[in-house]
């Protein structure tokens, strides 16, 4: 199958992929679309004042979700170090809290020292244009344009970001700052919804308007990939 010429993944990836969501957040509990960095960035504002993070119901859930992770890696057999793991994150305050507790919980189960997660607006949500802040139920819109042609989200009236924008950032940071730089090491991706379901479809080498055909990325959890 051939790639989409969006996807920037090589044929070959030098390093283990696992790619996890953020928490539940305070925009999920609100029921709000929550996607400006401007908005989403910020320890300020949002329901407590001390910006649009993650839930304390979420900051369980990534305990949890963490804790499984570690078996799954234990699991490998190969020797987990310090330097072995390396975590990139969104950098939206809900994954940044996400990554963190990924973070702490692998270093205190594993007594390991791993390094603490380098944001980068590469992975950050996929913008909603017109939604932004509004009712999450207009998640259902803007996946619907997606699935159908012949545009599949190319040039949304709403100013929502496509599909294959999100496809193209996301793997071209892969390529340029982890495949180019590093190898051998096991990549935790710390992201949000749709960008973790179309980040998917780029190691699946499918169109990345198909993101809902792929197999749900649930609020904190995670999922190892193979291109």
């Amino acid at each position: 199958m051939s790639r989409p010429t969006y996807n920037h993944l090589p044929t070959n990836l030098k390093n283990r992929y696992v790619i996890a969501r953020h928490g539940f957040s305070l925009a999920n509990n609100a029921g709000l679309i929550c996607s400006d960095p401007a908005i989403a960035i910020p320890e300020a504002e949002g329901p407590l004042g001390t910006g649009w993070g993650l839930h304390d119901r979420g900051k369980e859930q990534v305990k949890a979700s963490a804790s499984l992770l570690v078996k799954h890696l234990t699991s490998k057999g190969s020797p987990l170090t310090d330097e072995s793991i390396v975590i990139f994150c969104s950098p939206f305050l809900r994954t940044r809290q996400t990554a963190e507790i990924f973070r702490s919980t692998l270093n205190e189960t594993l007594s390991l020292n791993i390094a603490p997660a380098t944001p980068n607006l590469s992975l950050r949500e996929r913008f909603y244009g017109d939604y932004d802040m509004k009712s999450d139920e207009n998640y259902k819109t803007c996946w619907a344009d997606d699935a159908t042609g012949p545009d599949h989200g190319e040039h949304s009236s709403s100013g929502v970001e496509s599909p294959s924008s999100v496809c193209d950032r996301t793997t071209q940071f892969i390529l340029d700052e982890i495949e180019n730089k590093v190898q051998g090491k096991v990549v935790l991706l710390v992201a949000h919804g749709d960008v973790c379901q179309i980040m998917q479809t780029a190691f699946l080498s499918m169109e990345a308007y198909r993101h809902r055909e792929v197999e749900h990325v649930e609020t904190a959890s995670w999922r190892e990939m193979e291109a």
